[in-house]
């Protein structure tokens, strides 16, 4: 007897005279639900806005404070050009612009009096018009200066360089020392916060994946599903060499870890089919086999392999082959073979 029910345990083929409802193990039916079926591609992210930035003045670079590969956040001062020009024209500017105020002082006084003479009769047209265009003149000259300043404290603020938002940075185009004119390129770089996916459809799929717009991405910290029409586009022609389409597909603002370059699978949905699932819990791994608790009629409990497909986002495991619909199956298997365990020790004793 005992030698039988040991051939039983390590086959693993069924159990007896036990009430798995009394014991707690909970059991589903096998499923058959729809599943879409997807096309599966290769897919790189690359940002959205890449940026070069340019001097926008001359000067010696003096600081360099970012490198390749850094990552800076909005306003961060990338590096600094020596000012002693800048500063000087801005001195100059300022002066300017107290001696046209003055002199615009002056204008409005002496055009004060002329009017108030001129409204006595005491003083002649032609007084009053050079007083008049004295102090336009005056004016204009104000407002004049007070744009040589602006664009002095501007060439000013030129010559330190900072961050337009928060990225990385690409490259670094210069070094310290060098003499930089208006227009040289100093920095390229790319917000993390604004990035797309980009990937190739096939020419005989692009209407079935046009028809969805439907995409699961796979990233490091999970799949993201991008169902929002306005979130994929399509390009409207297909390259030359290759016969794809390109697709542009937009990713959240919070996403995280994620960087120009990177490689990742989309899944673009073509169409539904029919699938028997099963909870992921209920499936019973041991090297390559893969099996199931399956209860009969009776009552019993069977181990069972079955043939699987991939896991399914929403905690199913697709059964291609073992199983049928509608068949009992054991959720939580480790409760199940402690069962099968303490039942064969209760028959030896």
């Amino acid at each position: 007897m005992r030698i039988y029910i040991k051939i039983l345990l390590v086959n693993c083929i069924f159990l007896t005279n036990i009430s798995f409802a009394s014991a707690g193990i909970k059991t589903v039916q096998v499923q058959q639900i729809n599943v879409d079926q997807n096309l599966v591609l290769n897919a790189t992210i690359e940002a959205i806005n890449p940026t070069t930035l340019t001097a926008q003045t001359s000067g010696q670079i003096t600081e360099i404070f970012f490198d390749a590969g850094d990552i800076v956040a909005a306003g961060n001062v990338l590096l600094t050009l020596k000012d002693e020009s800048q500063q000087a024209n801005v001195k100059s500017a300022q002066a300017l612009l107290q001696a046209n105020k003055a002199e615009l002082t002056d204008a409005r006084n002496s055009l004060k009096r002329i009017k108030e003479i001129f409204s006595k009769k005491l003083s002649s047209q032609k007084d009053l018009d050079q007083a008049m265009a004295r102090f336009n003149i005056a004016k204009a000259n104000v407002d004049s200066a007070n744009a040589q300043l602006k664009n002095a404290q501007e060439q000013l603020n030129y010559t330190v360089i900072k961050a337009p938002y928060g990225g990385i940075v690409l490259e670094r185009l210069v070094n310290l020392g060098e003499v930089v004119s208006t227009g040289t390129p100093l920095f390229s770089g790319t917000s993390l916060n604004q990035l797309r996916v980009v990937s190739q459809i096939p020419q005989q799929d692009i209407e079935q994946v046009r028809h969805f717009a439907q995409v699961s991405l796979e990233l490091p910290q999970g799949n993201i599903l991008v169902t929002q029409q306005d979130a994929i586009k399509f390009y409207a022609y297909a390259s030359q060499l290759s016969a794809t389409f390109k697709v542009r597909i937009s990713l959240p603002e919070d996403t995280q870890n994620l960087y120009p370059g990177m490689y990742l699978k989309a899944h673009f949905k073509t169409g539904t089919r029919k699938a028997l699932v099963v909870p992921n819990s209920a499936i019973v791994r041991r090297s390559e086999l893969r099996a199931v608790y399956v209860q009969d009629k009776q009552g019993q409990l069977h181990l069972r392999q079955v043939r699987t497909a991939s896991q399914l986002n929403n905690g199913f495991t697709e059964i291609l082959a073992g199983l049928s619909q509608n068949e009992v199956i054991v959720t939580e298997p480790l409760l199940a073979i402690k069962m099968l365990s303490d039942a064969t020790t209760e028959v030896k004793e």
